[in-house]
C-alpha cells in the first residue's frame, strides 16, 4: 500500500504492494533539487528562463517577420517555415487534439504564412512551389472543417474572440477566395464585438498597461504600431513572440531589439534553434513561483530543497516582489497579475521570508472576486484560489476575513452553480482547479479548527463549502481511469493524487482510506511509469496562454509534489470533523439501496460514499424544512432522511455530476411535494372538507395572483432574470402580503357551515399561507424568472393542475371512505385515472415541468428547454409515463397504510378486484393485485425510455457544436431525473417511506 512510503530518511526503495518500488522522502527531496537546477539552469540576466513548448501559432508569426536592408528583403527566419512544414499533419491541420481552438489558430496562422510564402519565396525559392500549393489547399480544408465544428462557448483561451476574427480576416485579404462561413461564426462575431466595444486604440499610446500588448498580432490594420513602442520589455511585447512579430512587421522603423528578442527566443527557447517558438518567453517569475510554492505546500521542507538553486529563485523573486511594490507578472517588466504575486508571496512565506499580501489587495480586489489582472473581463476561478491561499498562508490570517469570505463565497458559487466540470481559463484539466480549491478550502477549515480562524462561523457557507470540498474529492476518486491515471496524462494524475491525499486527511472519508489508498497506489504506479518516458508525460497540452502548452518543468513540480503529498496523507486526521453530519442511517439504507435494482451491482462503499454526501446537504435543506409548511397533523418526516442521499448517489452513480445547485433544488422539490401531500390531507382537506368549491377557488386564486406578479418581474435584455444564480432560494422572497394578496369571494370575512368568524379565519389563514408560499417559491423561484416563457407557462399550469388533482384525490378519499366506491371512482376507469388524475397527483408532472425551467435557465440559457416540436411532444410523453410509472411504485409501496388511512390506491380499481367494489383485502388478494400493478408499471417504464431515446436522437441532430453540446448535457441531467424518480418508486416497493397521519 502507499503506506510503504515513508519520512524516514533513507535510501532503500520500499516495496509496493504489487512488488514495485516507492521512493521515500529523501530520494524524492534529491528529485526535487534536481529539479531546482534544471529549472534555473538556463538562467540570463536579461532574458530570464522559459520552459513553455514550442507553439505552432506564434512560431507561424515568426516566420512571417521579413527583413528588407539595402532594397533587398528576405524571411528573417527561415528556419521557423521550415519548422511548420514539418509539423503539418496528413490532413493539413496543425496544432494537434488537445483543444479545438489550439487546431484552429495554429491551422489559421500557418496557413497564412504558406499563402504569404507561395506568394514570395524569396530566398526560399528552393522549395517545390507544387508541394506548398498542395499544403495549402489541405490546410484550407482542414480549418474550414475545424471551424465547422468549433463550439465556441467551450473556448476558454485569452483573446480567442478578438484573434480568429482578426486572422480569418487577415486570410480572406490574403486570399479572395477564402471566406469562411461556419454555424458559430454569429456567436464569435459578437464575442468579438463585445470585446472591441471596450477597446480604443489611444489605451496603448498611453503608459496604461494592457493584457492587449500581449495579442497586438490581433490588431494589425486598428493600430499605429510606431505608437506602442514603449511598452517593449527587452524587446518583446509581454513576452510574445506573436505580438513581437507583428509590432516588428508593422512598425515604420526596423527595431533591432525586437529582432534580438526574437532571435534570442529561436535559439534558446524549446524549440533550441529548430525554428519552433514557445507562446510566450520569458516566463520567469512564473516557473519559479510554481516550482516553489508547489513543492514547499505538498510537504517538501524548505531544509530538504536546501541549495545554491534555491536561495536563487527565492533572491530573484523576492527583488521582483520588491522591484514590483508588492506585484509582480509572469517575468520582469510584465503586466503584474494575481496569481504570480499570490503563488510568489505563498513560496515566500514557506522560505521564512516576510511579505506582505497588502498591494496584491489593493491591486485586484474586486467587489465580488480577486481579478487576474487589472482590466480583466472574465474571473478566473483558480487565480481566486492562489489569491486565497496567499491570504491564509500569512501571519494573522483572520485580518483578511472580509477577503477570505469573499473569494469563499465566489468560489463555492462558482462550484455550485456549475453546469459541467469546472473550468479555468489557465488550465484546460478540471482538476487543476479543482485541486487549489481543495487545498484552499482544507487549508482555510484546518486554521478554523485549531482556532485561528475564529471568524468563519456562518453555518450555511460552512455546509455549502463542506459541500463543494466533498464533490471535489470524492468526483475526482471515481473519475480515475481503470488504468490508474486521470485522463492518461501524468500531469493530470499528479493532480489526482494530491487531490486524494488532501481527502485522506479529511475525517469525512476516515471510512473510505483503502479505496483512497488503492487509488493513490494505482496513480503512483503510473507516476513510475510514464517517468522513464518523459516524452509521453509531458504531450498533453493542458496549460493555456494564447495557445495551450506544456512545461516539462511544471509536469516534474507536480509529479514530485504528488508523490510526496502520499507520505503527508499517511497518519490518521480529524481534520475536518467540524464539517461532518449524523451519518447513523447511512448503514441501514445503503442497504436498502442494495436492494434496489439500480443499486444492485454498485460496491457498497460508492453508495455509502455518496451518502455521506448527501449528509452534509442537510444543514442546507434543513434551514429551509419547515419555511413553507409547518407540517401539522403528521408524523415525523422519515423521508428526511432519505431525500438528501438519493440524489447525490444518483448523481454519482452514473458520474453525472450535476452541479450542487440542481442537486439542491430537487431535495428542495422533493421534501415540498411530499409535505404538499400532507398538507393537503392533514391541512386544507380537513378545514374545507365541507366546501371543496371553496378550496379550488383559493388555490385558483393564490396561483393567478403569484402568477401575474410573476410575469411582471423585470428581466434583462437577453431574456434572463435580474436574479442571480444561487441555489438557494429562501421560500417565500418576503414578497407577498398575506393579509391582502389574495381574496377569495367574499368568503373570507364570513363564516362558514355556521362557524364563528374567528376560527373560519384561523381556518382560511392555516391554509392560506403555507399555499402561498408554496406558490411564491414555485413561480417567483430565480431560475423560474429565468427560464423561457414556453417554459414557464407549462410550470404554471402543471402546478395548477397538481394543486386541483390533491383535492380531486382528497374528494375521492372520502368516497372510499363513504363506501360510495362506484359513484366516486367509476368517474374513470383505472387507465385514464392513472395517467390523469393520478399521474398528476404524484408531482412528478410538475416537477417534470418545474426541472424543465430550470434547465431552460441554467443551461439552455433562457430558451426552450425542448426546443423542436419533437422534443416537445417526446418530452411531454416522457413525463406523463414517468408520472405513472411513479404512482403505480407508490401504490405498490403504500398500499397497506392507504388501505388503514382509507386512501385511493391504484389496486382499489374494478381492474384488480375482478368485480366492481371488489372482495374484502386479504394477504392473498394484496400480492396478486400488487404483481398485477407492478407488471404494468414496468409496461409505462419501456414506454418512457422510448421517449427518452427518441428525444436523445433527435438532440443529436442540433445545427451547431454548441447546441449538441448543451443537449448532450440536459440529457445526462433528465437522466439523472429520471433515476432519482425511479429510485423513490423502487424504494416504495421494498418501504413505504410515507408519513401518516396522526388526526
Amino acid at each position: 500500500m502507499v503506506a510503504s512510503i515513508t519520512a524516514k530518511g533513507s535510501s532503500d526503495m520500499h516495496p509496493h504492494h504489487d512488488g514495485r518500488s516507492l521512493p521515500v522522502a529523501e530520494e524524492l527531496a534529491a528529485e526535487a533539487r534536481l529539479l531546482l537546477k534544471t529549472t534555473s539552469k538556463a538562467y540570463d540576466s536579461i532574458f530570464g528562463v522559459g520552459s513553455m513548448s514550442c507553439s505552432v501559432y506564434d512560431t507561424a508569426w515568426v516566420s512571417l517577420v521579413m527583413k528588407t536592408e539595402d532594397g533587398s528583403s528576405r524571411w528573417l527566419f527561415p528556419e521557423s517555415f521550415y519548422y511548420l512544414l514539418s509539423t503539418q499533419a496528413s490532413d493539413g491541420s496543425w496544432g494537434g487534439s488537445d483543444s479545438q481552438i489550439d487546431g484552429i489558430l495554429s491551422t489559421a496562422a500557418s496557413l497564412l504564412s504558406l499563402l504569404r510564402h507561395s506568394s514570395a519565396p524569396l530566398q526560399l525559392s528552393h522549395i517545390d512551389m507544387d508541394i506548398l500549393k498542395d499544403r495549402t489547399a489541405k490546410a484550407e480544408v482542414s480549418l474550414h472543417s475545424q471551424l465547422r465544428s468549433w463550439c465556441v462557448a467551450s473556448t476558454v483561451h485569452v483573446g480567442f474572440e478578438v484573434i480568429v476574427p482578426a486572422l480569418l480576416e487577415l486570410l480572406s485579404k490574403e486570399n479572395p477566395s477564402l471566406q469562411f462561413s461556419f454555424a458559430e461564426r454569429k456567436e464569435l462575431e459578437r464575442l468579438n464585438a463585445t470585446k472591441l466595444s471596450r477597446f480604443k486604440p489611444e489605451y496603448l499610446y498611453t503608459d496604461h498597461k494592457s493584457t492587449i500588448i500581449h495579442s497586438l498580432e490581433a490588431f494589425i490594420g486598428k493600430l499605429d504600431f510606431d505608437k506602442v513602442a514603449h511598452h517593449k520589455a527587452y524587446g518583446s511585447m509581454m513576452g510574445s513572440p506573436s505580438s513581437t512579430s507583428a509590432y516588428l512587421m508593422n512598425a515604420s522603423q526596423w527595431d533591432n531589439e525586437a529582432e534580438e528578442y526574437l532571435r534570442h527566443v529561436v535559439q534558446h527557447g524549446d524549440g533550441k534553434a529548430n525554428g519552433g517558438v514557445p507562446s510566450a518567453f520569458p516566463s520567469t517569475y512564473f516557473e519559479y513561483s510554481w516550482v516553489l510554492s508547489t513543492l514547499l505546500t505538498s510537504g517538501f521542507s524548505p531544509a530538504e530543497l536546501e541549495s545554491t538553486e534555491l536561495k536563487h529563485m527565492a533572491e530573484v523573486l523576492g527583488h521582483a516582489l520588491k522591484d514590483g511594490q508588492g506585484v509582480i507578472g509572469f517575468a520582469p517588466r510584465f503586466m503584474a497579475d494575481v496569481d504570480d504575486t499570490a503563488k510568489t508571496l505563498i513560496c515566500l512565506k514557506q522560505l521564512g521570508e516576510k511579505v506582505d499580501p497588502g498591494k496584491m489587495i489593493e491591486t485586484f480586489e474586486s467587489q465580488t472576486h480577486f481579478k487576474t489582472y487589472e482590466s480583466e473581463r472574465n474571473p478566473s476561478f483558480s487565480a481566486n484560489c492562489n489569491a486565497l491561499l496567499a491570504l491564509l498562508y500569512q501571519e494573522g490570517p483572520q485580518q483578511y476575513s472580509s477577503q477570505v469570505f469573499k473569494m469563499v463565497v465566489y468560489l463555492c458559487d462558482q462550484w455550485w452553480t456549475a453546469m459541467n466540470d469546472i473550468k479555468d481559463k489557465w488550465n484546460i484539466s478540471n482538476l487543476y482547479p479543482t485541486l487549489l480549491f481543495v487545498e484552499a478550502i482544507i487549508k482555510l477549515v484546518d486554521l478554523m479548527e485549531q482556532g485561528n480562524f475564529p471568524g468563519f462561523s456562518d453555518k450555511l457557507l460552512q455546509s455549502r463549502a463542506a459541500v463543494c470540498l466533498y464533490q471535489a474529492c470524492y468526483r475526482t476518486l471515481l473519475q480515475q481511469s481503470a488504468d490508474g491515471s486521470w485522463n492518461g496524462t501524468a500531469e493530470e494524475t499528479s493532480y489526482g493524487i494530491i487531490i486524494l491525499s488532501h481527502a485522506r486527511r479529511l475525517f469525512l472519508f476516515n471510512d473510505f482510506h483503502l479505496q483512497l489508498d488503492t487509488a493513490m497506489d494505482r496513480g503512483s504506479n503510473v507516476l513510475l511509469k510514464l517517468n522513464k518516458r518523459a516524452k509521453r508525460y509531458t504531450a498533453k497540452r493542458l496549460w493555456i496562454e494564447k495557445i495551450g502548452y506544456f512545461s516539462p518543468v511544471l509536469s516534474e513540480t507536480y509529479r514530485l509534489a504528488a508523490l510526496r503529498s502520499i507520505v503527508a496523507a499517511q497518519t490518521e486526521s480529524h481534520l475536518g470533523h467540524s464539517l461532518a453530519e449524523d451519518k447513523s442511517v447511512v448503514p441501514k439504507l445503503s442497504q436498502l439501496w442494495l436492494r434496489t435494482p439500480l443499486f444492485s451491482k454498485v460496491p457498497e462503499w460508492e453508495i455509502r460514499a455518496s451518502m455521506i454526501e448527501g449528509t452534509l446537504f442537510r444543514p442546507i435543506v434543513r434551514a429551509l424544512r419547515l419555511s413553507v409548511f409547518t407540517r401539522k397533523g403528521v408524523e415525523e418526516d422519515k423521508y428526511f432522511d432519505v431525500i438528501p442521499l438519493a440524489w447525490p448517489t444518483c448523481n454519482n452513480r452514473t458520474r453525472t455530476f450535476a452541479p450542487s445547485c440542481f442537486l439542491f433544488e430537487g431535495m428542495m422539490a422533493a421534501l415540498l411535494n411530499y409535505q404538499v401531500d400532507e398538507f393537503i390531507e392533514a391541512i386544507a382537506g380537513v378545514n374545507y372538507a365541507d366546501d371543496i368549491p371553496e378550496l379550488r377557488r383559493l388555490i385558483d386564486e393564490v396561483i393567478n395572483s403569484i402568477s401575474d406578479q410573476a410575469a411582471s418581474e423585470d428581466k434583462t435584455a437577453n431574456g434572463h432574470s435580474k436574479y442571480a444564480l444561487n441555489g438557494a432560494f429562501n421560500g417565500s422572497n418576503g414578497q407577498l402580503d398575506v393579509d391582502t394578496a389574495v381574496h377569495s369571494n367574499g368568503h373570507h370575512n364570513g363564516g362558514r357551515n355556521g362557524l364563528p368568524d374567528s376560527i373560519e379565519k384561523i381556518k382560511r389563514q392555516e391554509v392560506l399561507v403555507p399555499l402561498k408560499k408554496f406558490v411564491t417559491r414555485a413561480l417567483t423561484h430565480p431560475a423560474i424568472l429565468a427560464a423561457s416563457p414556453w417554459d414557464r407557462k407549462n410550470m404554471t399550469c402543471e402546478l395548477r393542475i397538481y394543486l386541483q388533482t390533491h383535492v380531486t384525490q382528497s374528494e375521492d378519499n372520502v368516497l372510499l371512505k363513504e363506501g360510495r366506491f362506484s359513484e366516486g371512482i367509476m368517474r374513470e376507469h383505472f387507465f385514464r385515472w392513472v395517467r390523469t388524475t393520478s399521474a398528476d397527483h404524484t408531482s412528478a408532472t410538475y416537477t417534470f415541468n418545474f426541472v424543465s425551467c430550470l434547465l431552460s435557465a441554467w443551461n439552455e440559457e433562457g430558451s426552450d428547454c425542448f426546443a423542436s416540436t419533437q422534443e416537445k411532444y417526446f418530452g411531454a410523453a416522457m413525463c406523463q409515463h414517468l408520472a405513472t410509472m411513479c404512482r403505480m411504485y407508490n401504490d405498490h409501496g403504500s398500499a397497506v397504510r392507504d388501505y388503514d388511512e382509507r386512501n385511493l390506491n391504484s389496486i382499489d380499481f374494478p381492474e384488480f378486484c375482478g368485480v366492481a367494489g371488489g372482495p374484502e383485502r386479504t394477504i392473498e388478494s394484496f400480492t396478486r393485485r400488487k404483481d398485477a400493478l407492478f407488471e404494468v408499471a414496468q409496461y409505462e417504464r419501456s414506454s418512457l425510455e422510448d421517449a427518452f431515446h427518441r428525444i436523445s436522437n433527435h438532440a443529436a441532430g442540433e445545427e451547431t457544436p454548441a447546441r449538441r453540446e448543451r443537449k448532450s448535457r440536459q440529457m445526462d441531467i433528465w437522466w439523472l431525473f429520471y433515476n432519482v424518480t425511479d429510485l423513490f418508486g423502487q424504494i416504495y416497493v421494498l418501504r413505504d417511506i410515507g408519513s401518516r397521519l396522526t388526526i
